[in-house]
């Protein structure tokens, strides 16, 4: 009775709480290990190797980005159960490389993520995760829940993995208004024709690695996320032009081709100079039917662009392929 009464109070309270009030966790504070590497230790010598590797992609690859030695804890088939991340160890590396672009750390040091707990048996390894997070109504106010991580280990190496990730919710999105549409329907067809060219040039400019190309359809002070600039992009371009040259010759990518695809695409009219496209994206690496390797998905995400008409050129002035909101 007494757990009735409590739930049937609680209901009330967030029935005549206005819409833009969240309820206030209940749940004690999860609290992270003063020691979390001694978590990834077991007197079996099988648990042991699979919790150490499950150590050095918590702290090598998570923590310090070092993406390069993925091959030495991970499978080369990698099989992601997260909805954000495709399978494959070329796949993973792709993305936080090359779409997150997160920056390698060469002296990792211990662990700091603060870890909770490791639970190992047979071939698997959870590891617990204390998480904090801000409240909607209050971001400066936050709780405690816990994520996880688990893998499934073959020879030391992590071939399958599970965490509790969804995909972001559907965002409403507003009409742009009737002022925001260029001067005429003519005029409008004339840019969004435009604008269509320029996606098709900056994909195919980074398809072929062409860093002149690539740095072309972009304002001088355009970006990719968090590269900036015109010499930045060609840069960044003509590096990926080298590490693949090197993998090629190396054998780690033999005859494969690399495709990116933006489809679902919309032209959201800012004003007449302004516009912003609103696409999903898949990148592909592979050949054709019957050519090795077989076409294999290794990202896909949504993206949103804002692209800016200058001298009456259409340009790409920011490319963000990792949005947060729009």
């Amino acid at each position: 009775m007494k757990l009735a009464t409590l739930l049937a109070a609680t209901a009330a309270v967030t029935l005549a709480t206005p819409a833009a009030a969240q309820m206030r966790a209940l749940n004690d504070p999860v609290v992270a290990h003063p020691d979390p590497e001694s978590l990834f230790t077991s007197d079996d010598p099988e648990l042991h190797r699979n919790k150490q590797a499950a150590l050095h992609i918590m702290r090598e690859l998570l923590q310090c980005n070092q993406w390069d030695r993925a091959g030495e804890w991970l499978t080369d088939r990698y099989i992601q159960h997260n909805p954000m991340a495709a399978s494959g160890l070329e796949g993973v590396i792709y993305y936080f490389t090359e779409v997150a672009k997160v920056e390698r750390i060469d002296d990792c040091g211990e662990l700091t993520s603060p870890i909770v707990d490791v639970v190992a048996e047979d071939d698997l390894v959870t590891v617990l995760i204390k998480r904090e997070i801000p409240y909607g109504d209050d971001p400066e106010d936050t709780y405690t829940t816990t994520w996880f991580d688990t893998w499934r280990f073959v020879d030391g190496k992590a071939d399958v993995h599970w965490d509790p990730a969804t995909l972001p919710p559907a965002q409403t999105q507003s009409a742009p208004p009737q002022s925001a549409a260029p001067a005429s329907p003519e005029q409008e067809l004339a840019d969004r024709a435009a604008i269509e060219e320029l996606m098709w040039r900056y994909v195919r400019a980074t398809d072929t690695l062409d860093a002149d190309a690539y740095a072309s359809v972009f304002t001088p002070d355009g970006s990719f996320n968090n590269v900036e600039g015109r010499d930045a992009l060609r840069g960044m371009i003509a590096s990926l032009e080298e590490g693949n040259a090197g993998r090629f010759a190396r054998g780690e990518m033999p005859g494969a081709g690399m495709y990116h695809i933006m489809s679902n695409q919309r032209i959201e009219f800012v004003d007449a100079d302004h516009a912003r496209v609103h696409y999903y994206w898949q990148t592909l690496f592979g050949g054709g039917a019957g050519v090795e390797p077989a076409p294999r998905v290794a990202a896909v995400g949504r993206g949103v662009d804002d692209v800016v008409r200058v001298d009456g050129e259409w340009l790409i002035r920011s490319r963000n392929v990792v949005p947060t909101e729009g």
